[in-house]
C-alpha cells in the first residue's frame, strides 16, 4: 500500500472535494449561480471564485511572487473556467509540495496580507490554513447548492474521500450498503496517510480555540435565538454546537472503548453546560493524542453510527483528520447562524490562530487572507 505525507493527503482530499463540488454545479443557470444569499461571498459563483482565488493568492506568496490584491469579483466566470483554473493551481501547488516535502515544509515564508501587514510563518502552517479554509467555504457552497436542489450524499467530509479512495477496504456487505446509500466507494486507488502528530495536535489546539470563539459569541443569545430554525447544518445554532461536541465525544469513545453508537447531548443542554462538557472531552482527547506515536496512529478502528448501519474501518490518523475538518465545516454554519442572529464574529480561520499564538508577528489584522 503506498503512503502519503499528511499535508499531501490533505491536498489530495482538497482537490477531490473541489472537483465533486463543481460537478454538483453542472447544469445550473446563471441566475442560480448568482442568486444572492447572506452566506459566504454572497452567491454560489462568488464563493466558488473565492475558493480559487484564495488558493492562487497563497500559492503566489509561497513562491515569493509580488504582492497582489485578492480578486473578489467573479465577473461571470464559467464553471468550466473555474475547473480549469483550479486544476492549474493544483498542479503548480503539487509541484511545490513535492519540492518542499524533503524539508518537512519548514521553510519560513514572509508575506503581506491583503491589508499590507507583514508576517513570517512556516510553510507547513500556511498549507494547513489553506486546506482548512477550503473546508470552511465548501460548507457554504453546499448550502447554496441545497437551495438549488443539489446535494451530495453524506457530504464532502474527509471520510467520504477515504471511502472513494480507500487505504482500507471495507467488507463487501458494508460496501454494498454504502453504494445503496449513493456513496462513492473504491472508485480510485487510495494511500495510507502518514501521521504528522505535531501538526495534528496544532490542528486540534486551533479547533479548541475556534470552538470557544463561536461558543463565547453565542452566550448573549436567549433560548429562542439558540433554537431558531435554520435550513442549515443540524437545523439550529444550539444543535450545531452540540453536534461539534458530540462528534468529538463519539470518536474518543471509538478510539478508547471500541465501536459505539452515536449519541448526542440533550437538546436542552445549556451553553455553560456545553462549555463544561467540551472542556472534559477535549482534555481526554488531548491525553489520547499525547499517547500516540506513528505506529499507534496506524491502528485500525471500527465505527458504526447506527444499529442498522454499516460497520466501517479507518486508521486512527484518518479519523483524526476527519474530526478536524468536521469541526471546521460546522463552525462555518455556526458563523452564519450567529450573523443572522445579529452577532458578527471576526475571522476564525486557522491563520488567525497562528498569528495570535506564534511569536514575532508583525502587524495586527483580522483579515483571513
Amino acid at each position: 500500500m503506498p503512503t502519503r505525507v499528511m499535508l499531501n493527503e490533505l491536498y489530495d482530499y482538497n482537490d477531490w472535494a473541489n472537483g465533486r463540488l463543481l460537478r454538483l454545479c453542472e447544469g445550473l443557470s446563471g441566475q442560480q449561480l448568482d442568486e444572492p444569499r447572506e452566506l459566504g461571498f454572497g452567491s454560489l459563483r462568488a464563493t466558488l471564485f473565492h475558493l480559487l482565488q484564495a488558493e492562487r493568492l497563497w500559492l503566489d506568496r509561497w513562491q515569493g511572487r509580488a504582492w497582489a490584491p485578492l480578486a473578489t469579483d467573479p465577473q461571470g466566470i464559467s464553471l468550466d473556467e473555474l475547473a480549469s483554473a483550479m486544476q492549474l493551481v493544483a498542479a503548480e501547488r503539487n509541484e511545490l509540495l513535492e519540492r518542499e516535502e524533503p524539508a518537512d515544509f519548514a521553510r519560513v515564508v514572509t508575506y503581506a496580507d491583503t491589508r499590507g501587514n507583514q508576517y513570517a510563518h512556516h510553510l507547513g502552517d500556511l498549507l494547513l490554513h489553506v486546506a482548512n479554509h477550503g473546508t470552511h467555504h465548501r460548507a457554504q457552497a453546499l448550502h447554496f447548492l441545497k437551495h438549488c436542489g443539489r446535494k451530495v450524499v453524506g457530504g464532502l467530509d474527509y471520510l467520504f474521500y477515504k471511502l472513494a479512495c480507500p487505504a482500507l477496504r471495507q467488507d463487501p456487505a458494508s460496501d454494498d450498503m454504502l453504494r445503496a446509500y449513493g456513496l462513492e466507494v473504491a472508485t480510485a486507488a487510495g494511500s495510507e496517510v502518514l501521521a504528522d502528530l505535531p501538526r495534528l495536535r496544532r490542528l486540534f489546539r486551533y479547533g479548541d480555540w475556534a470552538f470557544h470563539k463561536v461558543l463565547d459569541a453565542a452566550q448573549p443569545l436567549d433560548d429562542a435565538a439558540l433554537d431558531r430554525p435554520f435550513d442549515m447544518g443540524m437545523g439550529t445554532l444550539r444543535r450545531n454546537l452540540l453536534h461539534i461536541h458530540d462528534a468529538e465525544h463519539w470518536w474518543l469513545r471509538n478510539w478508547t472503548a471500541g465501536p459505539t453508537l452515536f449519541e448526542g447531548l440533550p437538546e436542552s443542554t445549556s451553553l455553560p453546560e456545553l462549555a463544561e462538557r467540551w472542556a472534559a472531552v477535549s482534555a481526554h482527547r488531548d491525553q489520547f493524542l499525547a499517547g500516540l506515536d506513528s505506529e499507534s496512529a496506524r491502528r485500525v478502528v471500527q465505527v458504526q453510527v447506527q444499529v442498522a448501519g454499516p460497520r466501517l474501518k479507518y486508521h486512527v490518523v484518518e479519523s483524526l483528520l476527519q474530526l478536524c475538518g468536521h469541526g471546521t465545516h460546522h463552525r462555518a454554519q455556526v458563523v452564519n447562524q450567529l450573523r443572522r442572529s445579529g452577532i458578527t464574529l471576526g475571522s476564525i480561520d486557522y491563520i488567525i490562530w497562528v498569528r495570535e499564538t506564534s511569536p514575532g508577528l508583525a502587524g495586527e489584522s483580522t483579515d483571513e487572507n
